[in-house]
C-alpha cells in the first residue's frame, strides 16, 4: 500500500530531475553560445573598422556606426541562414 503510494512520487522526483538537467544544460549552452557570439562580434568589427578605413568612410561618427551596423547586420544574416540549412538536415 504504501508502495504504490511512493513509486508516483518518486517517478514525478524522476521527471522533476531530468527537467532540471535539460534545462540547467540548456541554460550552460546558451552562455557558451553568447560568449562565442561577443568574441565573434568583437571580431567582425574590428574587420569592418579596418576595411572602412580602408575604404576611407571614417568621416562622420554617426553614419561610420550605422555603415558598421549594417555590415554586421548583413554578416550576421549570411550567417544565420547558412547555419540553418544545418538544422533543416537533420529534420530531413
Amino acid at each position: 500500500m504504501i508502495a504504490s503510494k511512493i513509486k508516483p512520487i518518486k517517478e514525478g522526483t524522476d521527471r522533476l530531475r531530468r527537467e532540471i538537467q535539460i534545462n540547467v544544460t540548456t541554460a550552460v549552452l546558451a552562455a557558451f553560445g553568447f560568449m562565442i557570439a561577443l568574441v565573434w562580434r568583437d571580431a567582425i568589427q574590428e574587420a569592418i573598422n579596418k576595411l572602412l578605413v580602408v575604404l576611407d568612410l571614417t568621416g562622420d561618427a554617426y553614419i561610420f556606426k550605422v555603415i558598421s551596423a549594417a555590415m554586421v547586420t548583413f554578416v550576421s544574416v549570411i550567417g544565420i541562414i547558412y547555419f540553418s540549412k544545418f538544422k533543416e538536415e537533420d529534420k530531413k
